[in-house]
């Protein structure tokens, strides 16, 4: 579901791109010419839409920046994360953000962006257009679930599992009488390196930064993985208790993409350096 290789596609003399690919890469994300799965044109929306040519399932989120930088625009896939990036992007520049979409245009968040913020997989894709209709119609959709979740614009919990719309549920297969949205939480693991003068409040920050930086809102981090180095620190043994989160001690100073891939995350955001000099990566499985 989260996308983090972004392909920037502009003339080479223009310094606004240059801009937001340091910035982008100094948030985590990977800057990439091939494989990516966001384009981030800044041309005029005529000529993005004369490059693309044929929009598919398989084209990437497409993200329009007028040349002046003035505003920001996804225009393909909006509602499976474009919105975010394009956010991010958005603050980077001090630009506005046009939003087109339906939902937006109600003021509610879409099924998938309630997924991303929560850090959820959506399990039967195919009942998201039904409940998506249910959503403009209604306003808002009823939630059901054991963990934390945000409840964010158009979304309400309820505390029946028959009057739900969503059940988000720890199970493979949960048993759903109803025709109802499954949404299984995603384990979020960060890798973090720190120094041994480094203040608890800065580790902390860091953590929050980078869930922020790919606009997760969830407050529980499954794992945060960090060097053997650190065992008995109480510093990161309250950080993790206060993100209900397990600690795994490796073998490497400065775990990161190495250490997310032993435990099969899959890379989000790359190895990044955070306040105080604190290094952290993230991943999701």
């Amino acid at each position: 579901m989260y996308v983090s290789k972004i392909k920037i596609i502009a003339e080479s003399s223009s310094e606004l791109a240059k801009k937001v690919k340091k910035s982008l890469d100094e948030l985590g994300y990977s800057i990439v010419d091939r494989d990516e799965e966001v384009d981030v044109y800044f041309y005029p929306i005529e000529d993005v839409i004369y490059r693309v040519k044929r929009f598919s399932a398989k084209t990437p989120i497409v993200i329009a920046i007028t040349e002046d930088g003035n505003y920001v625009i996804p225009l393909f896939k909006e509602k499976c994360g474009g919105s975010f990036i394009a956010g991010i992007i958005a603050d980077l520049l001090g630009s506005q953000l046009i939003l087109t979409s339906r939902t937006f245009q109600q003021g509610v968040y879409s099924i998938q962006e309630f997924a991303w913020v929560n850090g959820l997989e959506i399990m039967n894709k195919e009942k998201i257009d039904d409940f998506e209709k249910k959503l403009l119609n209604s306003g808002k959709l009823k939630v059901y679930s054991k963990i934390n979740i945000r409840t964010i614009e158009g979304y309400e919990r309820t505390g029946k599992e028959n009057e739900a719309d969503i059940i988000v549920s720890e199970e493979e297969s949960p048993n759903i009488e109803d025709e109802k949205i499954v949404m299984k939480p995603l384990s979020i693991v960060i890798a973090i390196s720190y120094s041994n003068n480094t203040p608890k409040e800065a580790i902390y920050y860091s953590i929050i930064s980078t869930l922020k930086s790919i606009n997760i809102l969830r407050n529980t981090v499954n794992f945060i993985i960090t060097s053997e180095l650190k065992n008995g620190d109480k510093k990161i043994q309250e950080i993790a208790k206060s993100f209900n989160s397990t600690i795994i001690y490796v073998k490497e100073k400065q775990p990161c993409e190495p250490s997310l891939d032993f435990v099969n995350a899959r890379v989000i955001l790359k190895k990044t350096k955070r306040a105080y000099g604190v290094l952290t990566c993230l991943g999701v499985k």
